[in-house]
């Protein structure tokens, strides 16, 4: 039966995890986190500390203003021009890969994404965009102009007749920037006249991006049976050794980013957050210790195991699982290609979304807001996540527990095991 799922499964995740256009996605989207972390880290302090009616107002009546305004100022800069970024820093990742000019090619993508977005013209302000555009509403279109700007891109500069030589004399620099002006030009025109088209069909194409392409598939990967289907071949293709998060993060982590995003900004504008699915929300409920909640793993094993070695790679293991950490027990128990344990690494992951989504939509914990470091410890994860709702840590541990009792007939199970071998 494993090697039937190996044979099926292993194939398509190899292929997906070399795919270019998503190790792209996953790079430009590294590039960006430490600001989004900053931002979020803003947000934090700015709905929970500081500003009227939180925290230091209540008990030293020192509502710090000014030092909100700093976090909306790095808000804005960071969170409202979101889809900026990532244009750039994708196209900078796959240019990388065919060994194009990444600031040639990264300053054409930002240009053709500017092309595709609705520009206002206002007597007094002059000519503006709005950051809906900007912000986590064009992140499909940030990705989709990111990559066909950069293959277009690199099909007209396969053209020599397109290429502009000039003189060895010539530093290198200005050389490559006149190599590339008649290419750079056809991109940004056929980007131009894309735009031109979709205006006259009566809506901007960033609108019927986000109508027909980003919106159905949140809807999709956000519901249970979405969720359900994508974390069992994800802890499936862990069981089978296969680092998961190289091949579902490009895909998933932008659409509950955009969630994510949803929620800090109705927060900050004091208002009711209503998506459930973020990746803090993820991290807190789903990957105590790393995939497959291997806290709990580590800890059912100090409960009931009898065997030393258990307990030894437990030892070694519950330091990195503290903190998210989940290789060393995967390779060294194994917990790979380890059909008993495979089991609950499925079950405790579709019980800690479904406690958590549960208790998120009846109110026992606080809808996820913060972006969070992946590393940060189960439970606190979920208190510094909901901006430091207490219940919600209390959601958490009780997640943990569950998922130590799930593991805890699995390790007995293992225990048996390895006695029958001994004696056989």
């Amino acid at each position: 039966m494993m090697d039937k799922i190996s044979n099926l499964l292993l194939p398509i995740a190899e292929k997906l995890s070399k795919n270019k256009y998503l190790s792209a996605i996953r790079d430009g989207f590294v590039s960006i986190m430490p600001l989004v972390l900053t931002a979020s880290l803003f947000t934090l302090i700015n709905c929970v500390f500081v500003g009227k009616g939180n925290y230091l107002d209540k008990w030293f009546g020192m509502p710090c203003t000014g030092f909100a305004q700093i976090g909306g100022v790095i808000g804005s800069a960071s969170m409202s021009v979101m889809a900026i970024l990532l244009v750039f820093t994708t196209s900078k990742a796959l240019a990388s890969q065919y060994k194009m000019d990444t600031s040639i090619t990264g300053a054409v993508a930002v240009v053709s994404f500017l092309c595709l977005t609705p520009f206002v013209s206002d007597a007094k302000l002059g000519e503006y965009v709005t950051t809906y555009y900007l912000g986590a509403a064009g992140m499909f279109t940030a990705f989709i102009s990111a990559i066909v700007s950069v293959e277009l891109l690199r099909f007209l500069m396969s053209f020599k007749a397109l290429l502009i030589k000039m003189p060895e004399s010539v530093p290198t620099g200005i050389a490559r920037s006149f190599n590339s002006i008649i290419p750079v030009a056809l991109t940004v025109i056929i980007f131009a006249l894309l735009r031109i088209v979709t205006d006259a069909m009566g809506a901007p194409l960033n609108d019927l991006i986000f109508t027909w392409i980003q919106t159905p598939f949140t809807a999709i990967v956000s519901s249970p049976i979405g969720m359900i289907i994508i974390y069992i071949l994800y802890m499936l293709l862990w069981g089978f050794g296969i680092h998961s998060a190289y091949i579902f993060n490009p895909i998933l982590e932008p659409i509950y980013l955009v969630s994510l995003t949803a929620n800090a900004t109705a927060i900050a504008a004091h208002q009711s957050a209503t998506a459930i699915i973020t990746k803090p929300f993820l991290d807190s409920v789903a990957f105590m210790g790393g995939a497959g909640n291997m806290l709990a793993l580590v800890i059912a094993i100090f409960i009931v195991s009898k065997r030393q070695d258990y307990k030894v790679i437990a030892k070694l293991g519950f330091a990195p699982a503290l903190f998210n950490i989940s290789e060393p027990l995967m390779f060294g128990l194994p917990v790979v290609m380890n059909p008993i344990l495979i089991i609950p690494m499925i079950l405790t992951t579709l019980a800690g979304l479904g406690i958590g989504a549960l208790a998120t939509q009846i109110g026992l914990m606080a809808h996820t807001y913060v972006l969070i470091p992946w590393t940060t410890p189960p439970v606190i994860s979920a208190f510094l996540a909901t901006g430091g709702d207490i219940l919600s840590g209390v959601v958490g541990l009780v997640i943990l527990v569950i998922s130590i009792l799930i593991y805890i007939p699995f390790v007995k199970v293992m225990d048996k095991e390895a006695q029958v071998q001994i004696e056989e």
